[in-house]
């Protein structure tokens, strides 16, 4: 070593930075293609982009909002739709394409003004004489539900609240086994209901009683009388003051009318009103009882009520060209009022539900039918009644008033056919009933018919006489041959020959009772007094007969 150090070489690296192990030198790089360039996001933003970001993000959000809360409004819309359309709640109980619960006797539903306080009383007397004790109802919003226990078991009814037309879709979804409604059955309906069977005839449509609307004042009111049309005028708005109506009234009219829903279409007041809608003035309310109560409390009210009280005064109407009528226990057993609505429980014929085919029978039978007459309903017994005749009626038919007394119940006819309808055809057989119950001798019983004035006054004579045939066939049928067949043709009109459901009331049969020892009728066909009495030649009177080819059949 020349200057004093040793020819050993130093890694000076490690002499200055003792724990640093070297680095191998990297290789050298080879010929290959680079590889592009990732881009790197800064993510550091100032405050205008942070504003930026949470705006688009609240947008969003909102955006997310707007599409529940719009969905959330319309599902309660179709909700509520569904409601007032008088449709059968969807619950667990009443679930499409499920069997009734086990412990259901069977569910019936349909128009809710028919439900507390008919349906209900009903079905826990219809438990009661089946042997169900502990009987009782618990109604809610919608549904009421009326339980009991028998043999160590419970057991419920289930009374849907909705419509008439909600009632009979519930039950071609079959959700139900049995429709209470306040109108008969619609053709449509009926036709998708087949596979249950007609549901036209008496099998499935069971009459429980005849409920009627009445037209009622406050008893300070000077009328006691109105007309359908001045009727139809006021609830529409056209007629807004008492002197438009009486030269005796003065004052702003206001009307009440019972709430009722999607039925209220197939109500009087709907029917009067017809397309058109009430004015904002009218007072919907709750019931039948508050309704009158209103109009008890004023005295410039007008109100359509289903019950009355001491407070009111209800009105006779009267129809175009057709005689005025009050409601009374006899003008509504012949439906002679206008405002008559027969309340109806329809079940299946056809593999329908025995319990609610068992009810439908008891609602009218006589135990049946008297728990109706206490709830207020006309019930469907049959009477003899003195009445008397109008002063515009035939001579004849005025003597013949005199001397006889009527039943009261008209037989009237399925649209479009010489068919009693399902009224009658029960009708009929409780009138055997009551003859036999009764010992009444045949001879004394007279069937009197009638027809519309459409088409020629001979034809009319022939198609009344035709339905007087008819239905003395069918007595004759059951074991009774009436002392005389009469006809009246178009004569003494109980309805408006205006509109089809006037000219239907027209189109009827009424019998009588005579009073011993004979019909005075009888010896009217042996004078044959054609060309004052207005018989044509070939209307026969005496017993019944098949009709001959060739004859009219009445048609509606």
């Amino acid at each position: 070593m020349a200057d004093g150090r040793d020819d050993v070489p130093y890694d000076w690296n490690k002499v200055i930075n003792p724990d640093s192990p070297r680095k191998p030198a990297k290789p050298a790089p080879r010929n290959r293609p680079a590889l592009p360039k990732i881009p790197r996001f800064n993510l550091k933003l100032d405050l205008l982009g942070w504003m930026m970001a949470v705006t688009g993000l609240v947008i969003v959000v909102g955006i997310l909002v707007l599409f529940y809360m719009s969905w959330l409004f319309q599902a309660e819309g179709q909700r509520v739709a569904a409601q007032d359309q008088g449709q059968i709640p969807i619950t667990e109980d009443f679930a499409a394409g499920q069997a009734k619960p086990a412990d259901v006797l069977f569910r019936i539903g349909g128009a809710s003004s028919m439900g507390p306080n008919v349906m209900m009383d009903l079905v826990s007397a219809w438990m009661r004489v089946r042997g169900y004790s502990s009987v009782r109802a618990e109604q809610g919003d919608k549904i009421i539900e009326v339980t009991g226990s028998r043999g160590g078991k419970n057991a419920r009814v289930l009374i849907a609240l909705g419509s008439s037309h909600g009632g009979f879709e519930a039950l071609t979804q079959r959700r139900l086994e049995a429709v209470m409604s306040s109108r008969q059955v619609l053709p449509g309906e009926a036709d998708r209901l087949s596979a249950l069977g007609n549901f036209t005839n008496a099998s499935s449509e069971k009459i429980i009683g005849l409920d009627a609307s009445l037209v009622v004042v406050n008893r300070n009111n000077p009328i006691n009388r109105i007309d359908t049309e001045t009727l139809s005028r006021i609830l529409s708005g056209e007629f807004t003051d008492w002197n438009q109506v009486s030269k005796d009234g003065s004052g702003r009219i206001s009307i009440k009318l019972e709430n009722l829903g999607a039925d209220f279409d197939s109500s009087p007041a709907g029917r009067l009103l017809g397309d058109r809608e009430p004015p904002e003035t009218v007072t919907f309310l709750d019931d039948p009882v508050a309704v009158a109560d209103a109009v008890s409390r004023d005295e410039k009210a007008i109100g359509i009520t289903r019950r009355g009280s001491g407070g009111v005064k209800a009105l006779a109407l009267n129809e175009r060209s057709a005689r005025s009528v009050g409601a009374d226990d006899f003008s509504i057993s012949t439906e002679t009022y206008p405002f008559t609505e027969r309340l109806f429980v329809y079940v299946g014929s056809s593999g329908g539900d025995p319990n609610a085919r068992d009810f439908a029978d008891f609602v009218t039978s006589q135990p049946g039918q008297e728990l109706v007459a206490r709830m207020g309903i006309t019930p469907l017994r049959l009477g003899a009644v003195k009445v008397l005749s109008p002063p515009d009626a035939p001579n004849d038919y005025r003597t013949f008033g005199r001397f006889a007394e009527r039943m009261n119940f008209d037989i009237r006819f399925y649209d479009g056919a010489n068919q009693p309808d399902s009224r009658a055809e029960e009708d009929l057989k409780r009138f055997v009933a009551f003859i036999n119950k009764n010992q009444i001798d045949k001879r004394r019983i007279a069937v009197l018919g009638f027809a519309d004035n459409v088409g020629a006054r001979v034809t009319n004579i022939g198609l009344a006489q035709s339905r007087a045939e008819t239905v003395a066939l069918a007595l004759q049928g059951l074991g009774v041959t009436p002392g005389v067949v009469r006809s009246y043709g178009d004569s003494l009109p109980v309805g408006s020959n205006s509109d089809e459901r006037g000219r239907i009331r027209n189109r009827r049969v009424e019998i009588w009772l005579c009073a011993p020892p004979a019909c005075p009728l009888i010896n009217l066909g042996a004078e044959a007094e054609t060309t004052t009495r207005g018989i044509p030649a070939g209307v026969r009177l005496g017993p019944p007969r098949a009709p001959a080819e060739g004859e009219p059949v009445p048609k509606g």
